[in-house]
């Protein structure tokens, strides 16, 4: 149980770190799409790999970047780091495509404030070379308060973060190590690494390379981001194989699609089964608003049920002007997909 609130939290706090990202970088459709996701066990393990120009690193090849394994963690299988599932601890990593210099604009106490963090402290640093920031802040989640720390670095181009986490009550016992970890991160050569699933892209959309979280795709008119504006097109599958409850699946899809984040759902148009890749679930389609800028759009959404358990999401949004081009594409990538974990 623990654990499984540590992945709610961890899955919580990489939502919360998209929305500080400037609205500038217009990465909020992704948040939205990945809101619903506990990082549970996802099928196969994501790799990770002793690094070889020094055999205490461990290097995650997707994400671009080596650190040290804290002892008594485990490699964790649903996110590019580590847990320790008897304490609920974690050290996660991640790629963020966009400017170091804007998204690190976002981690400011009021903005953190607004994401239910704390902000403590932070610092200018280097990562090798590169622009750094070091930060500890905290979070209260399901009935307790995780401390956080922190070091993001990067470019122009893409902004590599790595984040300990560690429950208050465990704090005291981890805090060296947590920090020895952070001490450690080094840039380490990319390679990206293959997703558990495939899936078509549509003759107007492209895949956005440099998205690292292991079990997500993401779909643009131009394979790039920011995207202009609300009104363009994107499309995102994004995986949770495990213990995620559904109950009534077809309330349970349309649920998730009512709760859409920074997104106002003003009628769910369709719902309707489906099968695809000999899996079952639910095809939705709804009109709704940007919360912020208050752009029409609309949305496609499709849940599958593996028999695994846990859900494959598909989310399709696109502005209410350019639906008629964009939902038949929404579809037929859609019926694509196929899984390659069954």
């Amino acid at each position: 149980m623990r654990s499984q609130l540590s992945s709610l939290h961890n899955q919580a706090f990489l939502n919360s770190i998209f929305f500080l990202i400037p609205s500038p970088i217009m990465l909020r459709k992704l948040v939205a799409a990945l809101a619903w996701i506990p990082l549970l066990a996802t099928p196969g393990k994501l790799k990770a790999q002793v690094a070889k120009e020094a055999p205490s690193l461990v290097t995650f090849p997707d994400v671009g970047v080596a650190i040290l394994q804290p002892s008594g963690f485990e490699k964790a299988e649903s996110f590019y780091g580590f847990q320790q599932p008897s304490t609920g601890a974690s050290v996660i990593v991640l790629a963020i495509p966009g400017p170091f210099s804007e998204v690190t604009q976002g981690f400011t106490k009021p903005v953190l404030s607004e994401k239910g963090m704390t902000l403590h402290s932070k610092e200018l640093t280097e990562v090798k070379g590169q622009s750094g920031v070091k930060m500890y802040f905290s979070q209260q989640a399901h009935g307790q308060e995780f401390l956080k720390w922190a070091v993001l670095f990067g470019d122009t181009e893409r902004t590599t973060m790595v984040v300990a986490t560690a429950p208050k009550s465990h704090a005291s016992k981890l805090r060296h190590s947590l920090q020895t970890v952070l001490q450690s991160v080094e840039p380490s050569q990319m390679a990206a690494a293959p997703l558990p699933f495939e899936i078509e892209a549509s003759a107007d959309l492209t895949q956005v390379q440099g998205v690292a979280m292991g079990n997500t795709a993401l779909f643009t008119r131009n394979g790039t981001i920011p995207t202009a504006t609300p009104n363009e097109p994107m499309f995102i599958v994004a995986l949770s194989i495990g213990e995620v409850f559904a109950g009534n699946r077809k309330e349970y899809a349309r649920r998730r699609l009512l709760e859409t984040a920074q997104t106002e759902i003003e009628s769910v148009q369709t719902t309707t089964p489906i099968t695809i890749d000999g899996l079952e679930g639910y095809e939705l389609t709804a009109t709704g608003k940007d919360q912020k800028s208050q752009t029409p759009l609309m949305l496609y959404q499709v849940m599958l049920f593996p028999d695994e358990g846990g859900c494959i999401l598909m989310t399709g949004m696109v502005g209410q002007e350019q639906a008629k081009r964009y939902l038949p594409q929404f579809k037929a990538m859609a019926s694509t997909f196929s899984c390659n974990f069954k």
